[in-house]
Order: structure tokens, then sequence, then C-alpha cells
């Protein structure tokens, strides 16, 4: 076997620069991969090494260095030297070969050893997720295979679909292990999964259980060395603790279980559907093609986007917005009332999106609608606003400062601004739909459906202030001093859609009814689906050993 005159040269000119010492770290990185890869190279890299070091003795260069000797080994140095010299230079070649193998061709190596293992699925999607096998270092990007290994994700969720058919979407930050298509061991983080029949008794090893699926969806979050939560979104699986002798438990549709280090045993708990993102796509729903047909000026489905920080218009306009997610590690988009939302961390996060510029409403009328959710009353939290100090805005919706109730605010061409509010705080931990219109002479609030408060109005400003804040208020000036975005949103926000015409009341409700009777559509069918594939009734806990 011989190096092609391409590696030849290439290795020539390496080499004379790593004799030289004068080896960039590229360079020695290119080195040791073709060292490592091809016996070729290496049979060329050890022939320059002895040729040099022949050179070296002929030269003299050994000679110059000084070696500690007593007089009465001089004849002994002077006589012997320039034959041992020669074993010492090749072996001194030898220590450089192996140190450039172990330092740059053991990844290499590495690699090929991990690359020619059997293929057990793919990356499927993902939202701005930096998925690694860790042991080597290699990224894999969307279409990439997926093999035996340790992986971290980080930046954002990827789906991963197997050769089995079964689909796991994992959120970053997240460690975790893939043995086979049949066994993921997740050290630290959170997935969902789909496990069709060709995927039937996967299992997935946390720190303290093993849990065993028998047809289902179901998710699984792990807090390393702390605890581990188990949620069957409908289906059936079997929860084993690590420790033996404590009965496994099953799990069917709507149930949940925690493990932790201290107990050991399985503690049920109530489903949280919301905690766990199950798809990447945004499905069409009765309830959004019903919002196009009201032709928005610009609609935030709240989807996840590829990088997984850009907010997609989905009204055909191409407005697109940008997340700021400063120091959050996980995706800014989470589950939400269909499909993904916008998660918002509140204040001390300052996770908000900008949408640089959007068409103004200019003929006096406008209408917002979104599905929201508060985790907290954030002093003037914001759903969505053009409004900031010292600019000409056009609107400001969102809670009124600490009281917490639900408020809009619309700027008239005087400069006065009109409110309309609802005097009861807003509801926390529960999706509200939520919305304001202004018909030309008066302007209305609602929340779920129903009016809240309403206020006469003279015309729309036409604001000097070009993007829209959703989730915090636009940067802005005050006395000539530049301020930051602010009153930021904690919780989540989805379904957003502004209109430059006005919706009436009855559209309004109709809305809110169709969104719900979706859930509850959805809902049922999962559930009656669950019972199918599970083989018991709810609630029911079973050891296996037993049968």
């Amino acid at each position: 076997m011989s190096a092609s005159p391409e590696n030849n040269n290439e290795l020539n000119d390496l080499l004379a620069a790593f004799i030289d010492d004068g080896m960039s770290t590229e360079q020695r990185r290119r080195l040791g991969e073709l060292v490592a890869a091809d016996p070729a190279a290496r049979a060329l890299y050890l022939d320059h090494c002895r040729m040099h070091a022949a050179l070296a003795w002929e030269h003299g260069v050994l000679g110059e260095l000084n070696f500690p000797v007593t007089e009465e080994a001089d004849i002994v140095v002077g006589i012997n030297w320039r034959r041992r010299s020669r074993p010492l230079a090749f072996a001194a070649s030898l220590v450089l070969l192996f140190g450039l193998v172990w330092q740059v061709g053991l990844p290499v190596m590495r690699k090929q050893a991990w690359v020619s293992q059997p293929v057990i699925g793919t990356v499927k999607h993902s939202s701005g997720g930096q998925l690694s096998e860790s042991e080597i270092g290699v990224q894999l990007a969307v279409g990439d295979s997926i093999r035996k290994g340790e992986y971290e994700l980080t930046g954002g969720p990827s789906q991963l679909v197997f050769e089995n058919k079964v689909e796991f979407l994992i959120e970053a930050p997240a460690r975790f292990r893939i043995d086979s298509a049949q066994r993921l061991a997740l050290f630290e983080g959170r997935l969902s999964a789909v496990v069709p029949p060709e995927g039937f008794g996967i299992t997935v090893v946390t720190p303290n259980a093993e849990v065993v699926d028998f047809g289902t969806e179901f998710g699984v979050e792990v807090l390393a060395a702390e605890y581990s939560e188990i949620h069957v979104f409908k289906g059936e699986v079997e929860v084993k603790p690590r420790e033996r002798s404590i009965e496994a438990v099953r799990l069917l549709t709507n149930q949940a279980t925690r493990l932790d280090d201290n107990s050991r045993s399985p503690s049920g708990i109530a489903i949280a559907h919301e905690r766990f993102l199950r798809q990447l796509n945004e499905p069409q729903r009765l309830y959004s093609k019903r919002i196009h047909d009201l032709k928005p000026a610009v609609y935030y489905r709240m989807r996840p986007s590829d990088d997984g920080l850009t907010l997609i218009d989905m009204a055909g306009g191409n407005y697109h917005g940008h997340i700021e997610r400063g120091s959050m590690k996980r995706s800014p988009f989470g589950p939400g009332r269909h499909g993904a939302a916008l998660r918002l961390p509140g204040p001390a996060s300052e996770v908000h999106a900008i949408v640089p510029d959007y068409p103004k409403a200019t003929n006096d009328v406008l209408s917002v609608i979104a599905w929201v959710r508060a985790d907290s009353r954030s002093r003037w939290a914001s759903i969505a606003k053009n409004w900031a100090p010292g600019k000409e805005g056009q609107f400001h919706f969102g809670l009124l400062h600490d009281q917490g109730g639900l408020e809009v605010q619309i700027s008239q061409p005087d400069g006065r601004s009109v409110q309309a509010m609802d005097p009861e705080s807003f509801p926390l931990g529960e999706w509200q739909h939520v919305a304001f219109v202004a018909d030309g002479a008066q302007l209305r609030l609602y929340r779920n459906g129903m009016q809240l408060g309403s206020a006469p109005y003279s015309g729309l400003a036409q604001p000097d202030l070009k993007p829209l804040g959703i989730g915090a208020k636009p940067a802005g000036v005050d006395q000539k001093r530049v301020l930051g975005p602010s009153e930021f949103w904690h919780g989540r926000i989805d379904e957003l859609a502004i209109f430059n015409h006005a919706i009436d009341a009855k559209t309004i409700r109709q809305l809110f009814e169709t969104s719900n009777s979706e859930l509850k559509s959805r809902a049922r069918a999962s559930l009656a689906s669950g019972l199918v594939n599970g083989r018991g009734r709810p609630g029911q806990r079973v050891d296996r050993r037993r049968r």
C-alpha cells in the first residue's frame, strides 16, 4: 500500500515543518490525521525520522548537545556515542510519532470506530440545538446518523428518530447515552417520546429507575442526582426502581410518578403536559385557520424556528422577529396552548422578542388577540407593545402596574392615551384568551371571550416607533438616556395576532370557544387511545413479577 502523490506532497511539506520545529497547531492536527489513518503515511513518516536522525549525527547537530560525562568516560563516549546515537534518535522519532497519534490521531481513530458502528437513527429536526457525541466531539446536524455513544445537547431541542420509528424530542441542556434502538439512558435533561408498535418494549434508563414502554407517548425529566419524573400522555409504561426490592409501578394515560434518591420509591404526582415540548412542527389547527381567515397583519404562532431564535410571522408578510434569550440555557420555545409557545422566565432573565417593524394601523382601528399564561404578575408585564419611553407608540397591552389586572392603552393623535382595564388580578398558572379591539369609536378589552372594560377614544396616533415588543416593552429614551427593553412577561405567550381592522365581539367569543373545543376533543381522543392501548384501568398498580 502506498500513499497517493497528493498525500506524499502534503506529508513532505508537513514533515519539513515538523522537523524544523515550525508547525502550526492546524499543521500538527493534519499530520496526526494522515499518520493515524494511512499505514503508508506512517512508513513515510518513520523514513523521514530515520533520515533526519542520521543527518543530524553526520552534521554534528547531536554532538553540540551537552551531556554530563566524567573524564574517565570521555574515551567511551568518543568511541561509542556515534553508534549509540542512531538508535536513540530513532527512538526519539518513535516517541514523537506516538505522541502525534495520541494527541491527534486517537480522536480520529475513535471517530472512525464510531462511524463504523451500525446506524441507530437520524437527527430529524432541530431548533437551535447543538448535539454532539461527547467522547469524540462530533457535531451532528439535521439528517446526520445517530449511533451508539454518549451525547450532549445544548442551545435548544433536537428530535431524533430511530430505525424502529421511535421518536425522541430532547430538550437542552441534556446528557444521554444511546445503547441501541431499544435502550437510551438519560443522565440529565428532559425528553418526550412517541413509541409506535415497532418500538414496543423500548427502555429509558434514569439514575434511579428504568422506564419500560408498552406502546405510548410519555415524557421523562431527570435532575441529576436528585430526582426522575415520568409522565404518560397516552398508553402505558412500567417504572422499575433501580432498587429491585421496591415494587414496580405501572402508569397509564394522564398519570405520572416521581422517584428521588432519598425515598427511592415512586410517588404519584399530577401529570404536567405543559412542561414537555412534544413536537417542533406547528400543525394546522381549526383555531389557527380561523385566525388566518380573519387576515391578520402579523401572526406569530410561536412555531420553533430552525435557529431557535427567529420568531416566524405566519401571516405571509415576513415580518419576522428576533428572540433575545440572554443567558437562558433552555430553548425560548416551550409547550403552548396550540403547539409551541414563547417561553419567558421574567424580569431576571430579560428574555423577550423584538419585531423590528410591522404594518401599523392607519385607519384608526386595531385588534390584538393572543393566548397567554402568567406564572407571576411582574410590574407592567408586557404581552405586546408598540410603546416606549420618549417615543410615540400606538398601543400598550399587558398587566397594570402592581395591581396586575389585564390592561390596554392606545395613543390618540393629540398625544393623550386611553385605557381599558380589568379590575381583577390576572389569573396565574392558567391559559387565558386575551384581546382588545379599537373599532373606531370604542376601545374594548376581552378575556376568555368576555368583555371586561371599555372606553371611548378619538383616533389612533401614527407612531414614530417602529418595533413591536413581545414579552417586553421596546427600548426607548428618557432625558437623552437610552433605556433598554423593560416590563418583561413571566410565563408564556402563544398565537399572537395583530389586525389592522376591528374584530367583533361575537368572533372573539367564537375563537375562544373553538380553541377550547379543539383541546377537549384532542384530550378525549388521547384518553380513548390510551385506554385501548393500555392493559388495565387507570390507577392500577401491578407487580409484573407475579404474572
